[in-house]
């Protein structure tokens, strides 16, 4: 077993705040040494052995397998060097492995050796992409990681408070849990990934965090980090699509956004429409419900409702019907909905407008909305 060198992209100052222990640097470097030989695998739930894991599998080059619960741990692992086999997050049924080399992961993340004195909160699974960039970020500068890998939202949301957490990158569902609860813990920094992020929500972070600087990151396991918007407003700009910010282009496909990474176009799965001077995202292609032969995006009734007076939170998704095949049915979080009789009248006003199959046939009022381990929206079924 090699012995557990810091590697480069590591500040030593780090510290691993989670089940009422801090963990420094020369505690993960021992644990590190006592790792088997061979591949290695790691799940977000042991962060402190998922980090020894991390320079275990730098140091050895060796591979190193992430779980996230979807799929079990691979029993031959074909990858050599030092290779992360990720999973994909399974928001909208079975997850899938994605190999990424190690160095590939790092791009675009840089620290410093002082000590950035940072609290981060971890909101996303650390095995998971967007975690995983959350980790190595703090682990490069230098900062302290605040965790509860078994926390719901609103638990790691009081978590925020009580650890004086200065940065948080979470998806918006979190953020609109955060804001409900009406935690205000002292931010430094907002970042958004993992879904589509709304004005409303954007508009929502600033009166709650004035002059807090805002910033919403596009990426996915399978292409990394593609582009970073930070001028408070949703979307991105549509100049891109012919002068990109950085070395990765943009175009539209059949409403789709392809992504051209290394010579090659991706499509990224994401429906999108152009609005003036924005690139708006208006769902995943792969959340689209057949209803009666109609092939309906959800997320169209899904904004309409989260634009009403009154919602903090809203999810449409596809149920079961003897009849079309599917329906859509929409769960709305409104607490002062609660005592008024008419809200179904207002749920219904507001997408009337839609084609009868995109209208949510089914309405429920609830005071939470499952999320995945990802900090995503469920969309299936029998879940919600």
């Amino acid at each position: 077993m090699q012995d557990a060198a810091t590697p480069s992209w590591v500040n030593p100052a780090f510290l691993l705040i989670t089940g009422g222990r801090t963990w420094t640097w020369p505690d993960l470097s021992a644990m590190a040494r006592s790792l088997p030989d061979g591949p290695l695998s790691a799940d977000g739930k042991d962060l402190p052995r998922l980090i020894a894991s991390l320079l275990a599998a730098w140091n050895r080059q060796v591979p190193l397998a992430l779980l996230r619960g979807g799929l079990p741990a691979p029993d031959v692992v074909e990858a050599t060097g030092q290779t992360l086999l990720l999973e994909t997050s399974g928001t909208t049924g079975t997850p899938k492995r994605i190999a990424r080399s190690f160095d590939d992961v790092l791009r675009g993340i840089t620290g410093t050796r002082g000590g950035d004195g940072c609290n981060w909160l971890l909101t996303y699974d650390a095995c998971g992409f967007a975690g995983l960039q959350v980790l190595l970020t703090v682990m490069a500068g230098g900062g302290r990681l605040l965790a509860d890998p078994m926390a719901d939202a609103a638990s790691l949301a009081r978590l925020a408070v009580t650890g004086g957490a200065s940065h948080i990158s979470a998806t918006p569902s979190f953020w609109r849990v955060l804001l409900l609860s009406g935690a205000a813990p002292p931010l430094a920094r907002i970042t958004l990934g993992g879904e589509a992020v709304d004005q409303p929500l954007l508009d929502a972070l600033t009166r709650r965090f004035p002059g807090v600087p805002i910033r919403c990151i596009y990426a996915s396991t399978e292409l990394g980090r593609l582009f970073t918007v930070a001028d408070g407003r949703e979307g991105f700009p549509v100049a891109w699509l012919s002068q990109p910010p950085d070395k990765i282009s943009f175009r539209i496909q059949n409403d789709l956004l392809e992504a051209r990474v290394d010579s090659v176009w991706h499509d990224t799965g994401d429906l999108v429409e152009i609005d003036r001077d924005r690139v708006l995202f208006r769902g995943r292609n792969d959340l689209v419900v057949n209803v009666g032969g109609a092939k309906v995006n959800p997320v169209l009734a899904e904004r309409r409702l989260l634009a009403l007076p009154g919602v903090t939170d809203a999810v449409v998704y596809g149920v079961p019907n003897p009849i079309t095949g599917a329906i859509l049915a929409a769960d709305i979080i409104a607490p002062d909905w609660q005592m008024d009789e008419g809200w179904r009248m207002l749920a219904t006003q507001a997408v009337a407008d839609l084609p009868p199959p995109a209208r949510p046939r089914r309405l429920r009022l609830v005071e939470a909305l499952p999320l995945s381990a990802a900090g995503k929206k469920r969309r299936i079924a029998e879940e919600a």
